[in-house]
């Protein structure tokens, strides 16, 4: 069975991930807050709620939205979350938690971040991608 996406979360997903590329986290966070549960995407949404709470220098709430994303997220996809872990870990003191984040990443890359214009498998995106 096929999951279907709502467009407006895509959007607002694709938004927030632009916002962060221009380091202007409070515009990503509140693209974050209207588009709601993504489904299949919520992996995704909740690693971008952690790196625009980080680049906004909210480390501490920054870390439940990354460990949520690193639980959510496939295995290939999970070193992006638990590097941002490692860093927001080390912004709070929480030094062994960072070096267990640090383990978990692995060899960690900027490719590694995973891409929202990939679909997942079994996912069906509607051709209307209006704001509702």
């Amino acid at each position: 069975m096929r999951t279907q996406l709502n467009s407006v979360s895509l959007r607002r997903l694709l938004a927030a991930d632009g916002y962060l590329q221009f380091q202007l986290p409070f515009r990503a966070i509140a693209e974050l807050e209207k588009s709601g549960h993504a489904g299949p995407l919520e992996g995704p949404r909740q690693l971008l709620w952690g790196i625009a709470l980080v680049q906004s220098h909210s480390a501490m709430q920054a870390i439940p939205h990354l460990e949520l994303a690193a639980r959510l997220l496939p295995p290939a996809a999970r070193c992006c979350a638990w590097h941002e872990l490692e860093y927001a870990y080390r912004e709070v003191g929480s030094d062994e938690l960072a070096e267990l984040a640090h383990t978990l990443a692995g060899e960690y890359s900027a490719e590694a971040r995973p891409q929202l214009l990939q679909m997942p498998e079994g996912v069906a995106l509607s051709t209307d991608l209006r704001y509702a």
